[in-house]
């Protein structure tokens, strides 16, 4: 990675902190995995790779849903949003919906693993909604896929938090959207 890269790439200095909180005081070992953009097939099968790690019960796996701010004017939002804001559904409401629509195309349960990926990866096509984390999301349901085909475990998901920076009501505002899910098998 080049040092304009690694200068972009926030996600684990913004996570490391909360990691360190959740195993204080435990001697912890921590291998970064950066994912660039990559295909589907390409989650899938680095997924494949990373599953026998997954797998181990000494291995913990962080990886992050973080939906982006809205574009920046009101035409790029009618394309690229599912649920359009109006006056009786400000922009900041059009966002959650938007991302718990991704969200929800996550969950495990009834559908498989794979089933999730293809329709996560169909939500993305069809919504342009920018999240940050979507290939590593990607990576780790490739990972699960495999599990699933080849030790036949049965991964869950739940979602724990949503949270927004701010509320947007203008086109001009900015705000983040973060989601805390955890995965068991």
């Amino acid at each position: 990675m080049d040092i304009k890269a690694d200068e972009a790439e926030h996600s684990i200095e913004m996570h490391l902190p909360y990691v360190r909180k959740v195993f204080a005081g435990q001697d912890i070992k921590i291998v970064p995995i950066v994912v660039g953009a990559i295909y589907k097939s390409a989650e899938a099968s680095f997924g494949s790779i990373l599953a026998p790690y997954l797998e181990r019960k000494d291995t913990f796996s962080y990886t992050y849903y973080y939906p982006k701010a809205p574009p920046s004017d009101v035409a790029a939002i009618k394309l690229s949003r599912s649920v359009d804001p109006t006056p009786a559904n400000p922009i900041h409401e059009s966002i959650r919906q938007l991302d718990h629509e991704g969200m929800d195309r996550l969950i495990l349960t009834p559908c498989s693993a794979a089933a999730a990926h293809t329709a996560f990866a169909e939500y993305l096509a069809k919504t342009r909604n920018t999240i940050c984390g979507r290939h590593p999301i990607g990576v780790l349901l490739g990972a699960l896929a495999s599990l699933e085909v080849s030790r036949g475990v049965q991964p869950m998901l739940k979602w724990v938090r949503y949270e927004q920076s701010s509320a947007c009501l203008t086109i001009v505002d900015s705000s983040v959207s973060y989601a805390s899910a955890w995965v068991r098998f």
